[in-house]
């Protein structure tokens, strides 16, 4: 039953990430039921924090769904340098700190697992409130995740962030033209 849901999975990842790219609010119902199937099979697969950062997924989903409103086309906007930085440092802190605290649990590669769970809830905030920096956060992070998921034999998953990888560069382009169009 696990492949099924680990590829029913990876299917609605895959519309997720499509549609957001493409600016659709759509995506978000496709993002919402992949993080109900991921919660459960992070969990079991002992990676508490991805099951967590899953779980978050969820509420993330519904905020990320109301927020795009009622809009034909998304209104996008880019972070300033400092901004990004900000967010890099805060990142670090966080994920060092959860790493420390996930270290006295059974906890497969905590250090890993934390970068992914704070860096993904950070880079999730950024796709819901439209800024396009969120994409460049997403190529690392997807990075991240083929090696985490790949250590954990989920393969189809692994394939699912390899996919997701691709699709973020072409999320990039497609927000960047309309940013170019609104601001020139």
């Amino acid at each position: 039953m696990i492949d099924y849901l680990e590829y029913l999975a990876v299917f609605s990842g895959l519309l997720y990430l499509i549609l957001i790219s493409k600016g659709l609010k759509s995506g978000w119902v496709f993002g919402i039921l992949c993080a109900i199937i991921y919660t459960y099979m992070t969990f079991i697969n002992r990676l508490y924090f991805q099951s967590l950062l899953q779980f978050s997924y969820i509420f993330l989903g519904f905020w990320g769904y109301v927020n795009w409103g009622k809009e034909k086309t998304i209104q996008i906007n880019a972070l300033s340098l400092k901004t990004n930085l900000g967010l890099l440092v805060i990142g670090i802190c966080l994920t060092l700190g959860f790493s420390y605290i996930l270290s006295f649990t059974n906890q497969k590669m905590a250090l890993l697992d934390s970068a992914v769970s704070v860096f993904s809830i950070i880079a999730t905030v950024l796709t819901a409130l439209k800024f396009i920096d969120n994409w460049i956060y997403w190529w690392f992070i997807n990075v991240l995740a083929i090696y985490l998921y790949y250590m954990q034999n989920m393969e189809f998953t692994t394939v699912l962030y390899a996919s997701y990888l691709v699709i973020s560069i072409y999320g990039f382009i497609e927000w960047r033209a309309k940013l170019k169009a609104v601001y020139g």
